[in-house]
């Protein structure tokens, strides 16, 4: 039989506070923004701490958002929680359900010194021990492999078959998958997953993330850093590690670091990168398809739509409106916000924009 982790089952006051996102122990707290988010995986793990062996396997989750707004990051803190394994898939390293079962395998046999390492059972069939399984950019994953997943996803089914013929029971999984975008889930994904939308970070969160990384910057500059980097973490906690050289280096204030390294990294005054200027720029004049708009930008068409584009078409509590849309059949269009930028910047553009949906 597959050995499990078995865990005493406190009080409902005891798990309460240990899903609590604003309890400094909790993992939750460790995540910043999207409390709405966080709330409903904490729901979820209050369920499941209230079992012995902390299954969690009720609800399937997609987390949904742009790139860079945590989801990895969530769905770890989310197993830590539940103080179960995590298997984290990359659609890339998966091209049969083999390759799924040995990294499972491998996080089960390393895990609390093998105390779930995987036994097979009769017939070579394999009952997975509660666990987190999370898929990163599902929708890149081969239809081969979807396929064996909705039997593995299916709560009457709960199984996968590996190329060889290995039987492999997942009803004691709790999967939680991401995408960037709803419309490209397949359909039986779509129903059967709990959708849970993530939203950009606004510039005050990014300050909350930088502070918690260098609690040693004082306020002042971790607002400046997230004038400099406004939406994306990765962004803001890479300015902040140079900004910190620079200051050492040369002997200077945080400001003067921070416009040194932001004139390095091509970010005007207003903080915004000089390729998004430029891509705002050119679509002051017309719509323009994508595949155009990543030669403008000098990038692939997958980097623009992953990262360049991302901080230009979301919105946050600091932009209420994109900056720019997706128009079916014209490309992408610059919106009347995207004009209030160019005018800051003394940018001429033909006045005409699109209304965001």
């Amino acid at each position: 039989m597959q050995n499990q982790l078995l865990f005493q089952v406190p009080s409902s006051e005891a798990i309460l506070k240990s899903v609590d996102p604003q309890n400094p122990n909790c993992p939750y707290s460790h995540y910043v923004g999207n409390s709405k988010a966080v709330k409903r995986l904490a729901r979820a793990a209050f369920a499941a701490l209230s079992r012995s062996n902390h299954l969690c396997n009720d609800q399937y989750f997609a987390l949904i958002g742009p790139a860079s707004t945590g989801k990895t990051t969530l769905a770890r803190l989310h197993a830590a929680v539940l103080g179960l394994p995590f298997v984290e898939v990359q659609p890339q390293s998966i091209k049969k359900i083999q390759n799924l079962f040995d990294l499972i395998n491998d996080v089960c046999n390393g895990y609390c010194d093998g105390k779930i390492k995987l036994k097979p059972c009769k017939d070579n069939k394999f009952v997975l021990p509660p666990m987190v399984v999370f898929i990163d950019e599902v929708h890149a994953l081969s239809y081969r492999i979807v396929q064996s997943l909705l039997k593995a996803t299916e709560h009457n089914d709960c199984k996968m078959v590996t190329e060889s013929g290995v039987e492999i029971d997942t009803r004691n999984v709790c999967w939680i998958i991401a995408t960037t975008d709803r419309g490209l889930l397949f359909d039986a994904f779509d129903t059967r997953f709990e959708k849970i939308p993530l939203n950009l970070y606004s510039k005050k969160e990014i300050e909350i993330i930088v502070k918690k990384k260098y609690p040693q910057l004082d306020d002042e500059c971790c607002k400046l850093i997230a004038h400099y980097n406004g939406n994306i973490p990765r962004e803001a906690l890479s300015f902040a590690r140079e900004a910190m050289i620079v200051k050492q280096m040369e002997s200077c204030s945080w400001k003067q670091a921070a416009n040194t390294v932001a004139c390095e990294r091509d970010i005007d005054e207003f903080g915004m990168s000089n390729q998004r200027v430029k891509i705002l720029t050119a679509l002051g004049k017309h719509p323009i398809p994508a595949n155009q708009l990543a030669r403008i930008a000098n990038c692939k068409e997958d980097e623009l739509r992953k990262f360049i584009m991302v901080p230009l078409v979301c919105t946050t509590q600091d932009q209420p409106e994109p900056l720019v849309i997706v128009a079916s059949g014209r490309g992408f269009m610059i919106t009347e916000s995207g004009l209030q930028e160019l005018n800051k910047r003394k940018i001429k553009h033909n006045g005409q924009a699109a209304m965001p949906s």
